[in-house]
């Protein structure tokens, strides 16, 4: 671009920001407008006053509205943005990597995005070059930001594709476990399959068990912007008078919708449990003798198990009892009932974040073979029904495309085209500390061996490591083997004020896009500037383009086009798979000025979906993806894997710590971390929202009436929650809706230490420094958040204000 292009471009670009600031001094409060949005937590009207949100008001498309999005307002204007491109002193001054023991504990200083930008690039490139794409992290987690184009996570991993290559996880944190088991015994991830539709449950079950789920908390948010159609088919399943069970830790949200007949369960005893159950079945004759022999391979092994055969340990219902704390009788009771009438159980990931957290869905999938109800009309198991607003009828839409990380082949001429060869670096889900700590250590997962990368810099997009992992105090040491951390982020979060490089980032009313609505697929949307950026804020996309720009790969990353642009070619290509289903959509321009397009016709001819009922009607024909064709009680493939955690078939393992091992004399109460209502994971506890949710500033800690009455505690006191892995505050609740020695302390509030940089005490309550590091075996090496003790007093300290909210120190200058 010529010099004087630049500078007219440059001046038209200024004029239109300084035409808005001045058009929104000069409005008035009676000069208001109605603006169409959407982002995780739903679609909404956004309401406008002097150029600025105000509030919000429902979208007549949303099937249930929740409170999140009340919150908009303060999150665009709030105290924990970061505005401008910030560097960690001490990194500035060396113009690069320096005392990383001071992240946490430094001053930040204010810089043009130029330097921030050419010191990220630097960094990149150079470590790259030297050491390859081991030396890159790069796993930006899922749930920051969202879109079709600019996902923080798909342009990072985009431009990391683009530089060469770059480490990368497997599996994820909310199914880890799950995703690495099932394959071996469904012959697919199963977690994350299309579950079965509400309609059929509702027509042809009696009995619906709610094991470890509550969909009324987690159908509230999407990975795309939902239209909370769940919310729909539990209000008809309500309304069916189907009896249900809920099978948890606690009397959660659903369970009290429902009226359901709770199944209280020792935390991690499922296990047990599921083992009494099936054993009852097979002694009694109820199970499905027919099906087992028709589509299961390796039950006799599991029976023998279960009767004791080789390690002389009956597994009946008394020994389930006094493992997971549900008497004999219930246990067989609610096993003959499942046998005798048309059975859905909803199965929750919780479970299997846990140790030995693959062994939870095998059981299950073994209890539901013997049950026989699988692949029958709407019953059997499922795994992400009550996620996502899934289970109800399709509309008849197109699909929308999204950013690729793929590379185009024109641009192979550049550059030596780096990303065309390179392979990036794959650990499990959840072992990025490890191999912080243990660069070249050599691990198990899946029957393979990995070797734990050696990595220097670290990029991350709208995700907060220090709210997400496990054993936060460890993670602070360890973070220090970075050379260099990169973090792309609209907020002050813990692990923005651990970064060298801080780059803001625009949200989604202050960008553009395109996305899909949940399940259904109802709405095609358009994200677009409502307001301008805050500060300096910028998207994700034009900040990693920008870094492309630096290494002379810009237009790989962008392949010419800007998000506009990108929007434009994914509508065009939705208008042509429209065209062929006889729907004519509007130009873009009419969309993007609306704001979205609506499918209203339903598509009949699979509302009565039910998962593997085509198996059920012909295995030979629909063969599983298992080595056998046949679901797996058995599996000789992890049988030759040989590992001591994770035998060949549904095993009950005792967890590292549980409330019937030795250390719970210690440490008598096990901490257990559903998600909140108020949040999604981390995001939006800097938000107004959380006045409703906590106490006396604290995360609530939900307690047994006999566990704070002998700690001699009452509502509303703070209290202190500590193992030998660190200590938390908490603010307490005491309800008898959850079983005595057991609290609840939910995932996701903002670390705060007492003390930054340092293992000290978390004022504010992240469960996540009470939480161990440990994988939950070799198969899956997945995290185990679910299995935790720890010991609760009242706090006797000085109570400080939380400062997880605030800025850090910032200096304008060296």
């Amino acid at each position: 671009m010529k010099r004087r292009d630049f500078l007219k471009a440059s001046l038209v670009a200024a004029t239109t920001a300084s035409a808005s600031r001045v058009q929104g001094i000069n409005e008035t409060i009676f000069d208001s407008k109605k603006v169409f949005g959407a982002n995780r937590f739903g679609l909404f009207w956004a309401n406008l006053n002097s150029s600025q949100i105000v509030s919000v008001s429902d979208f007549e498309g949303d099937k249930f509205p929740n409170t999140m999005n009340n919150s908009l307002a303060d999150i665009v204007q709030n105290e924990a943005r970061v505005l401008y491109p910030m560097v960690r002193k001490s990194y500035l001054k060396a113009k690069g990597a320096s005392k990383a023991e001071l992240r946490g504990k430094e001053e930040f200083v204010r810089v043009s995005w130029d330097v921030a930008l050419d010191l990220a690039a630097k960094a990149l490139k150079e470590n790259f070059d030297k050491y390859g794409a081991e030396s890159i992290y790069g796993e930006c987690y899922w749930w920051g930001g969202s879109g079709k184009v600019g996902w923080g996570r798909t342009v990072a991993h985009r431009m990391l594709k683009v530089l060469g290559g770059y480490v990368e996880e497997s599996g994820d944190y909310s199914t880890g476990a799950g995703l690495v088991i099932m394959p071996h015994v469904l012959g697919s991830s199963a977690v994350y399959d299309t579950p079965t539709k509400y309609k059929a449950i509702i027509k042809n079950a009696k009995n619906v068990v709610f094991w470890g789920t509550d969909p009324l908390v987690t159908n509230q948010i999407s990975s795309v912007p939902p239209t909370h159609d769940g919310y729909v088919g539990l209000s008809e399943l309500k309304d069916s008078g189907i009896k249900t069970y809920s099978v948890n830790v606690m009397i959660n949200d659903t369970a009290r919708y429902f009226g359901s007949q709770n199944i209280l369960v020792r935390p991690n005893t499922d296990v047990a449990m599921i083992l009494g159950m099936c054993h009852h079945l097979f002694v009694s004759k109820l199970y499905d003798a027919e099906f087992i022999k028709k589509y299961t391979v390796g039950f006799n092994k599991f029976k023998d198990y279960i009767l004791g055969v080789n390690d002389g340990v009956v597994k009946d219902t008394a020994w389930a009892s006094k493992i997971c704390g549900v008497g004999a009788d219930e246990i067989a009771k609610f096993a003959e009932i499942l046998a005798k009438e048309p059975s859905t159980v909803l199965i929750g990931r919780a479970l299997q974040r846990a140790d030995h957290g693959e062994q939870v869905f095998w059981a299950l999938v073994t209890l539901n073979a013997m049950l026989g109800h699988i692949g029958k009309e709407g019953l059997g198991f499922e795994f992400s029904l009550g996620y996502g607003g899934s289970g109800m009828t399709r509309k008849i839409a197109p699909v929308l495309k999204g950013l690729s990380t793929r590379i185009s082949q024109k641009y192979e001429h550049i550059d030596n085209a780096p990303w065309k060869n390179t392979k990036n670096i794959t650990i499990p889900s959840s072992r990025s500390i490890e191999a912080l700590q243990n660069p070249g250590k050599i691990i198990e997962h899946d029957g393979n061996q990995i070797k734990l990368p050696k990595m220097r810099v670290a990029y991350m997009a709208s995700g907060s490591v220090f709210t997400r992992h496990q054993d936060v105090n460890n993670i602070v040491k360890a973070w220090q083997n970075f050379d260099t951390v990169i973090t792309a982020e609209p907020y002050w979060t813990s692990t923005a004020k651990f970064s060298d490089i801080v780059l803001p980032v625009a949200i989604e009313v202050e960008r553009n896009d395109i996305n899909q609505t949940g399940d259904t697929g109802e709405y095609i949307v358009a994200y677009k500037p409502v307001i301008e950026p805050m500060g300096e804020s910028k998207s994700d996309f034009w900040i990693c383009e920008q870094i492309c720009k630096r290494w002379g790969r810009a237009e790989v990353f962008s392949e010419g086009k800007d998000e506009l642009g990108w929007m434009r070619e994914f509508y065009a290509d939705a208008v042509n798979q429209a065209s062929e289903l006889n729907i004519k959509m509007p130009e873009f321009d009419e969309f993007y000025e609306k704001g979205f397009v609506r499918f209203e016709k339903d598509d009949k001819s699979n509302e009565l979906y039910t998962r593997l009922a085509d198996f059920r009607s012909d295995p030979a024909k629909y063969r599983l993806g298992t080595p056998s064709g046949k679901i797996e009680l058995y599996s000789p493939v992890i049988a030759k894997m040989n590992y001591d955690d994770c035998p060949p078939h549904a095993t009950w393992l005792e967890p590292f710590e549980w409330l019937g091992s030795e250390k719970a004399k210690k440490y008598p109460i096990h901490i257990v971390s559903p998600h909140s209502r108020y949040r999604l994971h981390s995001q939006l506890n800097n938000s107004i929202i959380r006045n409703f949710a906590e106490v006396n500033g604290r995360e609530p800690i939900l307690m047994h009436p006999n566990d704070a009455k002998a700690r001699g505690l009452e509502n509303g006191d703070v209290v202190r929650v500590f193992n030998d892995r660190g200590e938390i505050l908490a603010g307490v609740l005491i309800t008898d809706l959850l079983q005595p020695n057991v609290a609840i302390i939910c995932e996701g509030a903002w670390y705060d230490p007492e003390i930054w940089g340092e293992k000290s005490l978390c004022q504010h309550g992240c469960v996540n420094v009470l939480t161990r590091d440990k994988s939950t075996s070799k198969l899956a090496q997945s995290n185990t958040a679910h299995t935790c003790l720890a010991q609760i007093e009242k706090f006797k300290g000085e109570i400080k204000p939380i400062t997880a909210f605030s800025k850090p120190k910032i200096v304008q200058s060296l």
